[in-house]
């Protein structure tokens, strides 16, 4: 079973196992998101708004359809 960052709930946390083969990939691994980086959820706005998640004490927002491309472990 493959779980998303877009499916994650508020503060919890997940190590990123691979990012999806996507126009966006390299910008997702440039922003920092690389597998086994530790991510956590720390607010999803409401009705498919952006998903804000924190990684190595940086704050950083993704549209839920870019979060939906990492594949991810929860911890």
């Amino acid at each position: 079973m493959h779980i998303t960052a877009d499916t994650m709930t508020e503060s919890r946390s997940a190590i990123i196992r691979q990012i999806s083969a996507s126009p966006l990939k390299i910008n997702l691994m440039e922003l920092g998101f690389l597998p086994g980086k530790t991510i956590t959820l720390n607010h999803a706005a409401p009705m498919g708004g952006p998903m804000a998640f924190l990684m190595d004490e940086t704050l950083l927002a993704l549209r839920k359809s870019e979060a939906a491309l990492i594949e991810v472990q929860l911890l």
